[in-house]
């Protein structure tokens, strides 16, 4: 037989007669491998159903939701073994190989297959996911929150005026939204609900702010802008160029079979079908596009000057935790209530708790607990804060005032039972009269004295905590807890802590506003100083305001 010329397709019966012994000695091999494959895929297919099945579950309002059900503690723990994983990883001898092991070890087939079947098809937690980076209102509001527990406040409010704050600082800073006398509707930009084009054929009137208000922060609707010169009388701030450049560059999208498309001229880009795109120039503010939302430089400046005013505050004007961490009592002898000791005749004095000397800190000590806690380290026992402690105290004075009133009503009827007695000779029963109301009175009043010593005690020792202690009349160098700036701040609020952070969060808005604001001139100024040397024509022009005419 000639191999040179063998088929095995048209000498099929020649190929059998060769390679039976072969095919003979591993067909068993072959079926055996077959069955093995199909066992471990059998299993992997049983592995994931169990998996995907223990981890899909809905949420308490029925959304689908895929992944592990862990209480607080438990996510903690979770997160405590990540760490110490990427720890091992990152001082072994071999980063790479131990990172092998520990996706080996923590990626199963199962999961590998049941995680994305999860989180794509079931669920969509994956869009989701994907969803916050893609959505810049939703990237505000993630930034609010996590802003709102990063910066130090304390106050439940004031973490919920900082998460709700910051997407309508975004908005608001960005374009998006102008006066609520408006509807928030901004200016250079149609309505989302107008009025007919007979009532104003503009479009820029809404038919109704409130209507228009919903529209805009709850629905998110936004609209076009106006025609040019209905903008320019709007925002004369910006040149007709760069209006022009503006429509050209968000309406813009990659030109057919490029993924990115760049114009250095105009310096802008755009990417991905026009998912994303971004100028440098804007209406006189860079930006980038996400979903056709602006983020504007000025925008991120001014909510980062914002929340870092706010951050710097809370830690060098009133640091978290500050409050009463201990008091020491107060005591004092009671008047009649004494005792002669019979065999060396001395005499002593009940000794009564007549108020408490606070003292201030920020943390009383620590609690311990024991694993599996993700607090296995402890924490701190909190403080109790001025605020609670002198809404307290103010309640006490407030039931010694009622006290007081009452007992001189009934120091009034005594007086005016002995007046009648004394007239007519007789005596009148009058209710409530048996006990010494006059002695009731003083007592009412030493209780609001005492109330209102506590409340001087504790407005003290607010305004003492941050200053530093004295040698004679000489302060000790190094003892100040909290700088000048601190010092008059606690000063300013120490008997109204709880408008200390309200008085923050006010700060860091003003501090928000004013960035954006000196920031959007800077940027004016710069488009200003370009169109006066690429066109000095329409610059002379628009410094004489011919375009708002």
């Amino acid at each position: 037989m000639q191999f040179e010329n063998f088929n095995p397709l048209t000498n099929s019966k020649e190929f059998v007669k060769q390679f039976k012994d072969r095919i003979a000695e591993y067909l068993p091999k072959g079926t055996e491998m077959v069955q093995k494959g199909l066992e471990t895929i059998g299993d992997v297919a049983q592995k994931t159903g169990e998996r995907v099945g223990d981890r899909y579950h809905q949420s308490r309002y029925g959304t689908p939701m895929y992944g592990p059900k862990l209480d607080r503690d438990q996510r903690g723990y979770a997160q405590e073994l990540r760490q110490q994983a990427f720890k091992e990883i990152r001082t072994a001898d071999n980063p790479l190989k131990e990172a092998g092991k520990k996706l080996k070890k923590n990626f199963p087939a199962e999961r590998v297959i049941g995680d994305p079947i999860g989180n794509v098809v079931l669920t969509k937690q994956a869009q989701f996911g994907v969803n916050r980076v893609l959505n810049a209102y939703r990237m505000a509001s993630d930034a609010g929150v996590n802003a709102s527990q990063s910066v130090g406040v304390e106050n439940n409010l004031s973490k919920a005026a900082i998460a709700a704050g910051v997407p309508l600082l975004y908005m608001s800073l960005s374009g998006q939204m102008g006066s609520p006398l408006d509807g928030f509707r901004p200016k250079g930009y149609k309505a989302v609900a107008p009025v007919s084009k007979e009532e104003d054929p503009t479009g820029a009137t809404p038919r109704n702010i409130l209507e228009e208000g919903a529209l805009r922060t709850f629905a998110f609707q936004r609209s076009q802008m106006l025609p040019f010169q209905e903008f320019i009388k709007e925002r004369p701030d910006v040149m007709p160029s760069t209006i022009k450049e503006y429509r050209r560059y968000v309406n813009r999208k990659p030109e057919a079979g490029k993924r990115i498309d760049i114009d250095p001229e105009k310096q802008t880009f755009t990417a991905f079908g026009g998912l994303i795109k971004g100028t440098a120039r804007g209406l006189n503010d860079p930006e980038i596009r996400i979903k056709g939302a602006p983020i504007t430089a000025s925008s991120v400046l001014g909510i980062g000057a914002g929340l870092g005013t706010i951050a710097a505050a809370k830690k060098y004007l009133d640091p978290t935790g500050l409050g009463v961490s201990s008091e020491e009592a107060v005591k004092a002898s009671g008047i009649r209530s004494r005792t002669t000791d019979l065999e060396t005749g001395e005499i002593s004095r009940r000794q009564y708790t007549v108020g408490y000397t606070p003292k201030a800190g920020t943390v009383t000590g620590r609690f311990y607990q024991s694993e599996p806690s993700n607090q296995k380290e402890g924490y701190a026992v909190p403080t109790e804060k001025f605020q609670d402690r002198l809404k307290k105290q103010r309640q006490q004075r407030s039931a010694a005032d009622m006290d007081i009133k009452t007992q001189e009503t009934k120091a009034a009827n005594v007086d005016r039972a002995i007046g009648q007695f004394m007239q007519s000779g007789e005596y009148v029963d009058i209710p409530q009269t048996r006990e010494s109301s006059k002695q009731n009175v003083d007592a009412a009043r030493e209780v609001k004295a005492s109330a209102q010593q506590d409340i001087e005690e504790t407005v003290r020792a607010a305004k003492e905590y941050g200053k530093p202690k004295y040698s004679g009349d000489t302060p000790i160098p190094g003892t100040a807890k909290l700088n000048k700036a601190g010092q008059a701040f606690q000063d300013a609020f120490a008997r109204r802590p709880d408008l200390k952070e309200p008085a923050i969060l006010l700060g860091g808005t003003v501090a928000a506003l004013g960035t954006a604001a000196v920031a959007k001139k800077l940027f004016q100024k710069a488009q200003e100083k370009r169109i006066k040397k690429e066109d000095p024509v329409q610059y002379e022009k628009y410094k004489r305001g011919d375009y708002t005419r």
